[in-house]
């Protein structure tokens, strides 16, 4: 890989991660997570809301796990139809990419100490607002809310840009919008519900992006079909 495409490939979760940490450090989180706060009445109006909670979690939640059996249905396919043969490796690659990003941030979640924003003193909760690097009292619970979850079952599928760019489809760019999308989309209606700071999603966001290179990399070992890939990134990153 050459200096410019390793470069460009960490790009995206390098800034987003960066911006996250600005987010949490200069008081952003907290000024966007007051916009959702009602604090005349001391809750969060969208918390159960059918919008937030209902649709956009519960049934976000449904999508994302459909999409995976969808995916899971299709590389079944492969062995039983012949048309659909020599697409296996990318429903495959596509599948285990989707999968593994919110599993890794799942896992973080079990590892961090960050409490969800309706936790909070300063939003009528019980607990201390604590950011990722601070210091973590002896006597306080343990908090579990960062990265974001749901909001990864979006980022998740950014495996479906890389797979399309491979095979030079036609409008492959625009594949991205289904996971910044959803994962915006998603991520947002968590926010208003209290349940994740921005910087919780961008974190999300990075962790994904970085499994999808990953498993990119990993399942399609011949150079010349990565640095196509890279040169997308490249392309991307000249444009904005």
């Amino acid at each position: 890989m050459s200096k410019q495409s390793f470069t460009v490939i960490f790009a995206v979760p390098g800034v987003a991660f960066l911006i996250a940490i600005i987010s949490e450090y200069t008081g952003l989180d907290l000024w966007l997570g007051q916009h959702f706060y009602d604090r005349e009445h001391d809750l969060w109006p969208f918390r159960y809301a059918w919008l937030t909670e209902d649709l956009l979690h519960r049934g976000g939640r449904y999508l994302v796990v459909a999409l995976a059996f969808v995916l899971a249905g299709l590389f079944i396919g492969t062995f039983f139809r012949p048309a659909l043969k020599p697409y296996r490796k990318d429903f495959a690659y596509i599948l285990i990419a989707g999968i593994s990003g919110p599993a890794i941030v799942g896992f973080c979640k079990s590892i961090t100490h960050i409490y969800t924003p309706w936790a909070l003193q300063i939003f009528g909760g019980a607990q201390p607002y604590i950011r990722v690097f601070d210091h973590v009292p002896a006597s306080s619970p343990v908090g579990h809310a960062f990265p974001a979850a749901h909001a990864s079952g979006g980022f998740a599928w950014f495996s479906m840009y890389f797979a399309l760019r491979r095979r030079v489809v036609p409008g492959y760019r625009l594949s991205l919008l289904l996971p910044l999308g959803l994962g915006a989309i998603f991520g947002l209606a968590q926010q208003a519900r209290g349940a994740h700071f921005l910087s919780h999603d961008l974190v999300s966001l990075g962790i994904c992006w970085l499994c999808a290179v990953f498993w990119c990399r990993l399942f399609y070992a011949d150079a010349s079909r990565l640095e196509d890939v890279n040169s997308v990134n490249t392309s991307l990153a000249s444009r904005s």
